[in-house]
């Protein structure tokens, strides 16, 4: 679907100035765009099948369970592509201030660390919101039945899927627009379209996270409304309280000291 549309409009019109990169790179643009649509698509009609009774139920939320744990990998990876790309924009920096100080600083090191940090940030945004570990202000939900909580999850994710939508309508015609663009300050005049390619995959992940959240929270409501949620919360599609896969549980941390403090007292 992305894929034609994408190449009806802007690749078989291609200008004569775009070379064999600008069009790898919207044809990168249209594949991913029709993997994620069928990722999303996927998980719609498994969430469908996982709200019902029976067998079928059980079958789909065992399926969106091992789906979860494929995405959790995807996300381990992006974990540690974005420490290395961030501990490369950190010597960058040293490299280049030691530089200055010595001789002369690296060339184009600006550019080098802002496209770094475009990179990271992009690649953490669906990461991110699929552990649910961004931050949140509980003043109002923490007073309200994990029902009502539910419901404020779901209007929060139709809210962030009409605003990220947008945001991806917006960085997508940039991308194009960019191909003659030299980012400003560079010594070796870089391109500038790089980066926005970077931040308009990292928006098309997110995007789909966020629609993941927004399709799959109906099953929550379902399920608790029979009271059959059980340990049903497959993260980091979605978590049943939304605290997120990195909340850290102070019971269980005051346990383990206890524990300890216990045993060397034993011994």
């Amino acid at each position: 679907m992305f894929t034609f549309f994408i190449y009806r409009h802007l690749i078989a019109q291609a200008d004569s100035f775009w070379t064999v990169q600008h069009i790898l790179s919207l044809w990168l643009l249209a594949v991913l765009f029709d993997v994620l649509a069928l990722l999303l698509l996927y998980v719609a009609a498994r969430s469908l099948q996982a709200a019902g009774e029976g067998p079928g139920g059980e079958r789909a939320r065992a399926a969106l369970q091992k789906l979860a744990d494929r995405i959790r990998r995807i996300d381990h990876m992006i974990l540690w592509v974005a420490g290395a790309v961030l501990a490369v924009m950190v010597l960058i920096t040293f490299v280049s201030v030691i530089g200055r100080a010595t001789y002369k600083p690296l060339p184009d090191d600006i550019t080098a660390a802002e496209w770094a940090l475009v990179l990271m940030v992009s690649l953490m945004l669906g990461t991110l919101q699929g552990r649910e570990d961004h931050i949140e202000v509980t003043a109002l939900s923490d007073t309200l039945s994990y029902r009502w909580n539910l419901y404020l999850r779901v209007f929060g994710c139709l809210v962030g899927v009409v605003a990220v939508t947008r945001l991806c309508m917006v960085s997508f015609e940039e991308v194009p627009d960019s191909f003659l663009e030299i980012t400003y300050g560079s010594i070796y005049e870089l391109p500038s379209w790089p980066p926005r390619l970077f931040f308009m995959v990292g928006l098309a992940w997110w995007l789909t996270r966020i629609a993941i959240q927004f399709v799959m929270l109906p099953v929550l409501i379902r399920l608790d409304a029979r009271d059959q949620l059980g340990d049903f919360g497959p993260v980091p599609l979605l978590s049943q309280t939304g605290t997120g896969e990195g909340e850290l549980d102070l019971s269980e941390l005051v346990d383990h000291q206890s524990a300890k403090v216990g045993g060397a007292r034993g011994t």
